[in-house]
Parts: C-alpha cells; structure tokens; sequence
C-alpha cells in the first residue's frame, strides 16, 4: 500500500496546485499550502508514535513526498505562478489520474514539460524514498525529456552524488523496473548484447553505473546496439535483431 499512497497523494496533490493555478493563480494557491503543510504535521506526529516498523517507513517516505510538494508550493508562490502553463509549473513531474479512460493501464500518467508518459505499475515494494531538491527535479526533466526523444542519458558528476540512485528513483516513481548493472573489464561485446536483448525483452530499464570504464573497442561495438535499440524506438517497430536475436 506504500506505493499506492504514495501515487495517490502526488496526484490529489497535482489536482489541486492546477484547480488553483486555474482559477486564481497566487491567491489561491495561498490556500493549497496551508493544507499541504496540515498533512505533513500530522505525518510527522504520527510517525514518532507506537505504530509497525512498515508503518512508520510508509510514513517516512510519505513525509520525504509531503515536504518535497510545500516546497514546491512554496515557491509556486514566491515566484507568483498564475497559470498551469507556465514552464515553472510544467517543469515539474506531475501526475493525473483520468478514471473516464476505456484502457486501465493509461489512466495513471506522468508528464514533465512536454513529455506524457503512462504509469508502469510495477510493484517495487517499500524503497527508499530519495530527498527531491531543486536538482533532482533538473535531473528528472532532462531524463524524461531524453526518453520523449526516445534517447537514453547519461547522468555525469563526482561519485557518490547520487547519479544512479536518481536514475532509480524516477523508474521508481514511474513504475519502471530498473535494472543496475556495473562495468568493468570483464564485459565483453557478448555480455553487453545479452543485457540489452533481456532488457528489450521484458521491457525493463537498464541503469550502467561506470560504464566509461569498458574498452574503447568494447564501447564501439555497444554503440551500434544502442543505436540499434534507438532506432527500433523511433521507428515504434515491435522486433529489434541483436546478436542475431530478435
């Protein structure tokens, strides 16, 4: 029920930022944060009482959620947002829930900027929610923006700064499974077909953390799969051939 809670509060929350952009602007949205901080009062108090471990990690990452969308609200204010087009809003990952939709599996969607996509709705468990800042959000726009392209990308910074962990995080959040794999000089051409044909298959997200430290040769030759696959997407064809696999 974590994740559920989780989906269904960002939505209730996205609703109602757009109703009040919609209709007034700042004056109204003067009323959406005072409710968004009510809930997480009430969060945080119930999170330190005798509740089950599961509870309380559901409540952790409720709140880690909760805090995220007052500040967000909070600078909705500040910077006098007064219409659900405008980019301040629209940069930001906002989810809808359309229960009039005939297909069941698109009447959760995810958009960012210009780029919808449908809720996967695979079950990932109680994860770790990680901390959004101002970043985090830059992060997940040029990712979704990359995957509106049908293109991949590549996250670059220091180690540790959390680059793979944001990666999971949006799969996370869009209902992806994400799969880590780290490179080192063992992976050969063979190896790396056999992960993207897996991959292909099951329609899951392929996260590869130092993947710099391939072989140039080896980096060559996984290339032309990734183009492979790229091209596949934006051709919307069914089958792909790698390594003579389709």
């Amino acid at each position: 029920m974590g994740h559920v809670l989780l989906m269904a509060i960002l939505a209730d929350w996205c609703a109602k930022v757009e109703a009040a952009l919609s209709s007034g602007g700042a004056a109204d949205m003067e009323k959406v944060l005072p409710r968004t901080v009510e809930q997480l009062s009430f969060m945080a108090g119930k999170v330190i009482t005798n509740v089950s471990n599961d509870v309380r990690q559901k409540l952790a990452q409720l709140i880690t959620e909760v805090v995220h969308q007052r500040d967000v609200s909070r600078q909705l204010i500040q910077d006098k947002v007064c219409s659900p087009k405008d980019f301040q809003w629209l940069q930001l990952m906002r989810m809808y829930w359309n229960p009039s939709e005939p297909q069941i599996l698109q009447r959760l969607s995810i958009c960012m900027a210009d780029a919808t996509f449908f809720y996967g709705f695979e079950y990932l468990g109680i994860a770790d929610k990680l901390v959004q800042t101002p970043l985090t959000d830059r992060c997940f726009l040029t990712l979704t923006q990359a995957l509106h392209m049908r293109l991949g990308a590549n996250p670059f910074g220091p180690a540790g700064t959390g680059k793979t962990e944001s990666v999971k995080a949006l799969g996370n959040t869009m209902g992806r499974f994400v799969l880590v794999f780290c490179c080192d000089e063992g992976f050969d051409f063979q190896a790396m077909g056999r992960i993207f044909v897996g991959l292909c298959q099951v329609g899951a997200w392929g996260c590869f953390d130092e993947f710099n430290r391939l072989e140039e040769r080896i980096l060559s030759a996984v290339s032309e799969q990734v183009l492979t696959i790229q091209t596949g997407n934006k051709q919307n064809k069914k089958e792909i051939e790698i390594l003579g696999k389709q």
